[in-house]
């Protein structure tokens, strides 16, 4: 499952990448075919249009043309349009600023001349004075104004002051063109370059023509022959597009995209911590991006007038190189807008797969406040809730908080006065504290002195004073004690029960050996006779039989006890074996004429259990009746269902008097044959009670006068 949301997410990623970089082709492809719609930074910002701004750069072209022709002698573009700043730098008047004006300027004619130059082979224009007389002519010997011999027709006159107005305009869209070609006549291509710090009058400015016409024409046919060689500049003028129409249509697509990709991998916000950002970031940057993807118009219009491409060529790069590069350049900066508008409607469209109340809750700032408001004023409500009145440390605390209020906003009042007040209320404040904290600390005195005493092995330690907000600790302290008391007690019946183990087991090992050892001399005398051998053989053989079955005994608890029994688990009919058993054991029954009722269960009854060691379980405690079950009375074996339990119980009247602990008689080498005159073990119990609790059961043992009862319980998986 895993791998099939890393393959999504990766198809996902691999999709946006696509998305995005396909919209920034197709904003590089389209570069040719927009309209500039920004001039250099600094400037108004005009509706311009690519051929009628080339058409206006050529008066300034044909003017110098005309100067140089004149003088007969090469001019400078700074020299002849920026005279006033010449004659600033020739005086050493703010030399380092007028040199980079005067490289600017030189700049900037060069791309008049060049945007010029691709259309003046395509169009007829002539240079026309005040008296009407045709200066510069390429026109084929044609008077251009008013000629029906041109579907497109512009003079732009200046005057003597340089300022430039249109005296005849026509073509298609003729307000259109009459409106822009008047903004490029009234705007300063360089003013961008202007600095006001140097210039305050304002008197340096671009020198324009002056009592001068310049008259442009194009018939049909030159329009179809500039489409042909220059359509990216015709059709410019002839469609006007708009950057940032087209940049709004693929931003609208991108998201249009992203919104219908998102639905084939929905969990991905839930992997992608960056697709949770809350609503208003993502919201702020989408239309931070937008808003800067519209304002990359400027980097269109420097891009198509080729001052990139110039600045690259100047620096020494190929051409195709630098075309190359220009193309990346403006492909990087629109892979932003693109990329941001992909990620903000992933992030906005987890709405769709968790649902608007739980996307105001996790995915805005105001639910996120809004739910850490909640959460606080829960706690403060929890917390405010839990304050008992009633104890005396909150009741205290709250009359000390209340008092402190009180004298505060009295305080408060008093204005000027009320410093003096503060004063004496932390003089009093300071002696109060002081005796509340002498107080803590001998009531916690008191109560470590206790817990020395305790550590020292006086369990016994008791504390009558009253300590405070330390009187908890009084009854924690009492539970450390009884727990030391457990602890202490179990560790002397531990110490008790070594003691007795080592005792019984000296005196059930050494009885047979004893008994070995003797019947093993009485074997060397040679005086006995073959009966008497025969006997004491039989005798040896009884002792070495008993040894060997209680140090198998003293083997099988040990393991029990040390949980190193292997169990062989199967299911075992539990009723089968102890019908088993007593069959076994029928001639011990009978022989000790007691008188065995058996209430078992005519079904089945299956356990998952080890059959042998369960057989010995029944061995042991059936062998156990015979032994010490008073002669003549009766003894009950009830086996039943209880719940999801099988209960099994085994009663009878014991021969002796019961006075030991039912809860030692499943010890080792615990026999209810105190005087240990009996050939058991003292193992019997304490290996059946192993048994059981290694196989998930409970066996206790119970007393009342001479009533012995062993309950066995084991759950019925």
């Amino acid at each position: 499952m895993d791998i099939k949301l890393k393959n999504s997410h990766k198809f996902s990623a691999f999709i946006a990448v696509a998305v995005v970089f396909a919209a920034a082709l197709v904003m590089v492809a389209l570069y040719p075919f927009f309209q500039n719609e920004s001039t250099r930074s600094g400037t108004p910002v005009y509706e311009e249009n690519t051929f009628l701004r080339h058409l206006s750069y050529g008066n300034y072209v044909l003017s110098m043309e005309d100067a140089q022709s004149e003088q007969n002698k090469i001019l400078s573009p700074f020299q002849y349009f920026l005279p006033e700043a010449e004659a600033e730098l020739k005086a050493g008047n703010n030399t380092e600023y007028l040199r980079e004006l005067r490289q600017n300027c030189i700049r900037e004619y060069e791309n008049w001349n060049r945007y010029f130059g691709r259309i003046r082979k395509s169009i007829d224009y002539q240079m026309i004075d005040e008296g009407g007389n045709v200066v510069l002519d390429h026109a084929e010997g044609r008077f251009i104004p008013n000629n029906s011999h041109y579907v497109f027709q512009a003079v732009l006159h200046y005057d003597e002051q340089g300022r430039m107005d249109i005296s005849c305009i026509s073509g298609e869209n003729t307000a259109y063109l009459l409106n822009t070609l008047q903004q490029f006549g009234d705007s300063d291509p360089l003013q961008s370059y202007y600095d006001d710090q140097y210039f305050t009058d304002g008197n340096i400015k671009l020198s324009n023509p002056r009592n001068m016409s310049f008259a442009y024409g194009m018939s049909k046919q030159q329009v179809d022959a500039l489409k042909d060689t220059n359509s990216n500049i015709w059709t410019a003028y002839e469609n006007s597009g708009s950057v940032t129409r087209i940049f709004i249509g693929l931003i609208c697509a991108v998201a249009a995209l992203a919104l219908l990709f998102s639905c084939f991998d929905v969990s991905l916000a839930d992997d992608v911590a960056l697709l949770r950002t809350p609503f208003e970031v993502v919201a702020g940057i989408g239309a931070g991006a937008v808003a800067f993807g519209a304002g990359l118009t400027s980097l269109v219009a420097v891009t198509n007038r080729g001052d990139l491409y110039s600045a690259l060529l100047r620096a020494n790069f190929l051409p195709e190189a630098a075309n190359i590069m220009v193309k990346l350049w403006n492909m990087l900066w629109w892979l932003i807008p693109f990329t941001v508008v992909y990620w903000s409607v992933l992030c906005i469209r987890d709405v769709f797969h968790i649902g608007i109340g739980r996307y105001l809750r996790e995915r805005t700032i105001c639910g996120l406040f809004w739910g850490w408001v909640i959460r606080c004023v829960k706690k403060i409500y929890h917390y405010l809730g839990e304050i008992n009145l009633q104890e005396k440390s909150d009741r205290t605390i709250f009359k000390i908080a209340a008092v402190n209020f009180i004298v505060l906003t009295i305080l408060c009042s008093l204005w000027f006065l009320g410093v003096g007040a503060f004063f004496l209320y932390s003089v009093i404040l300071f002696f109060v504290m002081r005796k509340y904290y002498q107080d803590l600390s001998s009531k916690f005195n008191i109560l470590l002195k206790a817990t020395n005493q305790i550590a020292e092995g006086n369990i016994e330690a008791t504390i009558e004073e009253d300590l405070g907000v330390f009187d908890p600790f009084k009854k924690e302290i009492q539970k450390i004690q009884n727990g030391l008391k457990v602890v202490v007690n179990e560790e002397v019946k531990s110490q008790k029960l070594k003691t007795d183990l080592i005792s019984n087991m000296s005196h059930d090992l050494k009885t047979p050996l004893t008994a070995i050892i003797t019947y093993v001399n009485l074997l060397k005398d040679d005086h006995a006779t073959p009966e008497q051998r025969k006997a004491y053989i039989d005798i040896l053989e009884q002792k070495s039989m008993r040894l060997k079955a209680l140090i198998e005994d003293l083997f099988e608890i040990s393991k029990a006890n040390s949980n190193n029994v292997t169990l062989n688990l199967e299911d075992v009919d539990i009723v089968s074996l102890l019908k088993e058993v007593s069959f076994e054991l029928s001639d011990k029954i009978e022989e000790s004429t007691i008188d065995f009722r058996w209430y078992l269960p005519d079904e089945k009854i299956i356990l998952s259990l080890d059959s042998q060691k369960t057989y010995r379980i029944f061995d042991n405690l059936l062998t156990n009746i015979i032994k010490y079950a008073m002669p003549g009375t009766r003894a009950y074996i009830d086996l039943k269902k209880d719940n999801d339990w099988v209960v099994i119980i085994l009663k009878n009247i014991s021969a002796a008097e019961l006075t030991f602990n039912p809860e030692e008689i499943t010890e080792r080498f615990a026999r209810g044959d105190q005087a240990r005159n009996t050939e058991g073990s003292g193992l019997g119990m304490a290996i059946a009670k192993s048994f059981v609790e290694l196989q998930n059961g409970k066996l206790t043992v119970e007393t009342e006068a001479d009533l012995f009862r062993v309950t066995i319980r084991w759950p019925i998986m």
